[in-house]
């Protein structure tokens, strides 16, 4: 699944902001800082509600804060655009293969799509009668009219697998119920929107509503669906399914594909010696202009994003690794790996946030660990009571504290440092989103509800 590692933030180093001004997206510079927030500490009060407005279906893609508007998703390829001031939805998007399909090809593709769902269950019907053919050939080898039955059997499911091959461009790929196809968060360069689902379609729209284009770019080869959210970097919108694509924004045409592996974490942005550059959560950094592979094998994270600070890349997990990043984006200099770290073994879904000399970070049973940036040692690590089954959210620094989430509703702030001293808890509708921040409102987009709320 999972990458359910979603959130918000404005500040980046200079370099980055010149270079990528007016863009937002996943955590828009992977860090998670909120510095200028002013948001209620308690979420459960119905004093703070602006507005809630329901969803279709729910979604894992964190809200995008674009002007006066918030972009969201919703099961299974809608993308939503909302007013931020009313949370009146202005318009709904879906994006099956039928819908980005061309005028003249939309008949053809559902058709095939048709042929998909009637091979799919045709293959199943005679999987199963020739499994207990099978068990009945083998109990009793001798009997010739069983034996024939299978034979036919095997032929049938020969047929059905043809047909299904046959139209495996039509084929949805396989996810997981708690993931969907839905999980990557939206970016926007101010004028325009993107999305990448788990059906493999990557999409661009305007502000209004109108789709500039749509296409499949590689789909997901695995039964756990995809979740790692579009990145837009030095002119090209970077997309990591199984390999990592880097497309012509205005276009949607692919301008470069590097070699990678399916990772659930998103790519984060960052800036060397003047060229913007992505790091993937496989532990690739590559030019984002032309897509030249600066380093490989760094480190493969199983669930979260890297975190980019002050010219380090960290890898946070159990096992986790941080690197100075090279001063050269020509693939002259290799990253200086600078320490290893053991921080408690368990899945770590929510990627890790940075802040004066420390590093934040919680794996999914809640086990809070605070790391020193410059050795790697991890100074303590405990639980935190107050959070609710699974955390997914991504940490983040909003004002002076640090929010963590949780799947069950459960918000907490704590104080930054060591001794984990806990400010605030309270709960809201179960979420896997990570909030946007913005002054003294915030977007939290639950399963079935996005919040509008303020102190």
């Amino acid at each position: 699944m999972r990458g359910m590692l979603l959130t918000l933030t404005y500040f980046a180093g200079l370099a980055t902001s010149v270079l990528q001004a007016g863009i937002v997206g996943w955590r828009a510079d992977g860090t998670g800082q909120f510095p200028d927030a002013s948001v209620p500490l308690y979420w459960d009060k119905a004093e703070h509600v602006v507005w809630k407005t329901p969803t279709p279906k729910w979604s894992n893609a964190s809200p995008i804060i674009v002007g006066d508007r918030i972009f969201i998703c919703a099961e299974p390829d809608s993308l939503l655009c909302l007013s931020k001031q009313t949370g009146e939805i202005l318009w709904q998007r879906s994006n099956s293969y039928v819908d980005i399909a061309a005028e003249d090809g939309k008949e053809e593709t559902r058709k095939n799509m048709a042929q998909v769902d009637a091979s799919k269950k045709q293959l199943r019907d005679i999987q199963g009668k020739r499994k207990q053919l099978a068990k009945q050939a083998k109990e009793n080898p001798e009997d010739a009219a069983v034996q024939a039955e299978l034979d036919a059997a095997t032929v049938e499911e020969t047929r059905w697998r043809d047909a299904l091959n046959a139209v495996q461009d039509y084929v949805v790929p396989e996810t997981h119920g708690a993931n969907g196809y839905s999980s990557s968060t939206p970016t926007s360069d101010g004028t325009r929107v993107y999305m990448v689902f788990g059906t493999g379609v990557v999409v661009a729209y305007d502000m209004e509503g109108n789709r500039l284009w749509g296409r499949v770019i590689e789909k997901p080869n695995h039964g756990w669906g995809h979740s790692a959210s579009p990145v837009l970097s030095d002119g090209r919108l970077v997309i990591h399914v199984r390999d990592v694509h880097g497309l012509d924004p205005a276009s949607g045409e692919t301008v470069w594909r590097a070699k990678s592996g399916a990772r659930w974490g998103a790519s984060v942005s960052t800036v060397i010696d003047g060229h913007g550059v992505v790091i993937t959560a496989n532990g690739e950094i590559i030019r984002a202009k032309d897509g030249l592979v600066l380093a490989s094998g760094l480190h493969g994270l199983e669930y979260c994003a890297p975190l980019v600070h002050d010219g380090v890349v960290y890898f946070i997990e159990h096992g986790g690794k941080a690197f100075r990043l090279p001063a050269k984006a020509d693939g002259t200099e290799k990253p200086e790996l600078l320490w290893k770290t053991e921080p408690p073994k368990e899945r770590y879904y929510a990627s890790p946030l940075y802040h004066d000399g420390l590093i934040y970070c919680i794996n999914q049973q809640r086990v809070y660990s605070v790391i020193d940036a410059k050795t790697g040692v991890v100074l303590k690590s405990d639980v935190i009571a107050s959070l609710r089954q699974t955390v997914y959210p991504s940490l983040a620094w909003v004002g002076s504290r640090v929010f963590l989430g949780a799947e069950g509703g459960t918000v907490v702030f704590l104080e930054p440092g060591v001794e984990m001293k806990e400010v605030a808890a309270s709960a809201i509708g179960s979420f896997r989103t990570c909030p946007a921040f913005e002054k003294d409102r915030v977007y939290i987009r639950t399963l079935d509800f996005l919040y509008c709320l303020r102190p």
